[in-house]
């Protein structure tokens, strides 16, 4: 289950303390310190295969992101709590670390991901996404603006984002949809 959870979360994406352990939850979305950001909120993961003409797979539950200039931290729990799965993004490499206490390192978390998944996901992506900017570097297609002049829609990494809802650290609402020949990922993102 933990494959199927991380396969389709890039955002990884990322991840585990043992069963029983908590986190101690930071108060209120912020910024404490210039760079940094604590968000919560709910995901939603839906796969759909076009080869069997359903859906494989699907998850949802919770998430803790904090992240910093030099590291970001993201839990993932289930709906009632439980964390799954813990990962660290630092500056030279990215670590997982599932309920079991398994530790899974590699340089950056792109190269994560698709080393415990297999396939490639934009992972380091959700830095940009969570705050409602494209990726440096990256070719960004289709952008539009809403009216207050943000981010509301654009293509890149092979992702279509949509962005809504803004409050003073960034989008709200997330859905990020990945249309492959044989399958179509769909991710829900929703802010606390």
């Amino acid at each position: 289950m933990y494959k199927k959870i991380l396969r389709y979360l890039c955002i990884g994406v990322s991840i585990a303390l043992a069963a029983c352990t908590t986190t101690s939850p930071v108060k209120e979305d912020t910024f404490s310190n210039e760079g940094q950001l604590h968000r919560t909120g709910k995901f939603a993961v839906l796969v759909y295969d076009k080869t069997i003409d359903r859906n494989s797979d699907s998850v949802q539950g919770n998430f803790n992101w904090l992240s910093t200039t030099q590291q970001i931290t993201l839990d993932l729990s289930s709906p009632l709590g439980q964390v799954l799965a813990r990962v660290m993004v630092y500056p030279d490499y990215a670590v997982l670390v599932r309920a079991n206490q398994e530790r899974l390192e590699a340089s950056n978390p792109d190269a994560l991901v698709k080393y415990v998944l297999g396939r490639e996901f934009p992972v380091s992506g959700l830095k940009y996404w969570i705050r409602g900017e494209a990726m440096p570097n990256i070719a960004v297609e289709k952008a539009q603006y809403n009216e207050q002049k943000q981010l509301s829609q654009f293509v890149q990494a092979g992702w279509t984002v949509s962005l809504s809802e803004y409050d003073q650290y960034g989008p709200k609402r997330f859905h990020l949809l990945n249309n492959q020949t044989t399958e179509r990922i769909t991710i829900r993102i929703v802010m606390r």
